[in-house]
């Protein structure tokens, strides 16, 4: 197999990731551009990726012409239509951060962009390539289930992580962003239909911001943390949050410097980030229920909430033959056999060097190498089945705003 020369648009987080992994095995991906114009990412790109140019510009990138394989999109949500349409029309073909788009009109445009340039789109649905999916996935067809018939399954966002990027973050508001069940939740739609195998006709929700307002404000609660008399009794208290070892990770908006904990207080204060979570602009949900009724019949179950100790997804899987239970953080399967027996399934992410998602950005990036050499790739999903996740979505936001109503989906 050949090295595949890998663009990077878009240095945050995600882009790092990609980055990265290029740089950790330049026998699969060569990094032959990055594309980013926030000064600090830029001052990191050269400091981290020696000799890779970097471009301010992306009108810039496509008038040097240069050569790639892949172009990562990894820009903020609201730009990936228009991002993703250059590259494709220039010629590129794209491993696309989800949500593909943060409007159905900018999914489909960036789809039939897609068809009439005869460019491919990987959409980075990562659930899809962790050792926990993957081992579930070859479990069904393996047909020690029988046949699946239901499947229930939660994502429990975390209450930390709920108030970092929903209620305080760039996610918290869906014009600005994107409905939560669109923006946290289509990696989990597209689970349901991979692990189902056909696709969903009808999906009707139920979900509601219920505690993120105002009238859940502790009393004498004050517009920013820094200067609220609550802030030792009150769990979503910025100060804590942002300084406590085991949520550093959301501090990434901040300075770290030679002192992180003293730089984080000294840049949080009065910042977005610093908002009081009964205080703010947001108005995305923090729990939400999906019902979808697939293909033949067969049923899915999705709970959303934001009110968990930690961040972790479960699942349960009835067939006819065992059921199947859970928890992809805890690396925990369980088969459940209808004679008695219990199977205990391993689950191993031994070997991941660089990502998150338990594994799935790992394997995710080393199948998309296989792939790019013409290798047939389990799980890998392009633009004409990711789309369906994203539809599921809207479709759900959409069952969410009519009181359940159920909601028909239709791809064209």
């Amino acid at each position: 197999m050949t090295t595949k020369k890998l663009v990077v648009f878009g240095l945050g987080n995600r882009g790092n990731i990609y980055a990265t992994f290029a740089k950790m095995y330049p026998d699969k991906f060569s990094l032959t551009a990055i594309i980013e114009n926030d000064e600090k990412h830029v001052e990191y790109a050269n400091s981290n990726f020696s000799g890779v140019p970097v471009f301010r510009d992306y009108h810039d990138f496509l008038a040097a012409k240069i050569p790639a394989d892949i172009v990562a999109i990894a820009t903020q949500d609201e730009a990936h239509e228009e991002h993703a349409v250059a590259m494709m029309k220039a010629g590129y073909d794209l491993l696309l951060e989800k949500p593909i788009a943060n409007t159905l009109k900018g999914c489909r445009a960036i789809y039939e962009c897609g068809k009439k340039y005869n460019r491919k789109a990987v959409v980075c649905h990562v659930l899809r390539y962790t050792p926990f999916y993957s081992t579930i996935k070859k479990i069904i067809t393996s047909g020690k289930l029988g046949e699946v018939i239901t499947i229930n399954a939660s994502e429990n966002v975390g209450y930390y992580h709920q108030a970092h990027s929903f209620v305080r973050g760039p996610w918290r508001n869906k014009e600005m962003s994107s409905p939560m069940i669109l923006a946290k939740c289509c990696h989990d739609m597209d689970i349901y239909r991979y692990l189902m195998d056909e696709e969903c006709k009808t999906v009707c929700s139920f979900g509601d911001l219920y505690y993120f307002n105002e009238k859940h404000a502790p009393e004498g609660a004050t517009q920013y943390c820094s200067d609220c008399p609550n802030a030792k009794t009150c769990l979503y208290n910025a100060q804590r949050l942002y300084t406590t070892d085991d949520y550093l990770w959301t501090a990434n908006y901040f300075s770290r410097g030679d002192n992180p904990k003293e730089q984080i207080l000294k840049d949080l204060k009065h910042t977005q980030y610093d908002k009081c979570v009964f205080k703010n602009d947001n108005d995305v949900v923090d729990h939400q229920v999906v019902i979808m009724n697939f293909a033949k019949g067969k049923t899915a179950c999705h709970t959303m909430t934001a009110f968990s100790q930690k961040i972790y997804r479960d699942i349960k899987i009835h067939g006819t033959k065992a059921e199947l239970v859970g928890n992809m953080e805890d690396s925990f399967i369980e088969v459940r056999y209808f004679t008695g027996e219990v199977e205990k399934v391993e689950v191993t992410t031994s070997g991941v060097t660089v990502g998150a998602h338990m594994g799935g950005d790992f394997f995710m990036l080393n199948s998309l190498y296989k792939a790019l050499n013409g290798e047939t790739v389990e799980g890998i999903t392009y633009l004409d089945v990711s789309i369906e996740s994203h539809l599921m979505s809207f479709a759900a936001e959409e069952s969410r705003l009519n009181g359940g109503k159920p909601v028909e989906i239709t791809k064209d």
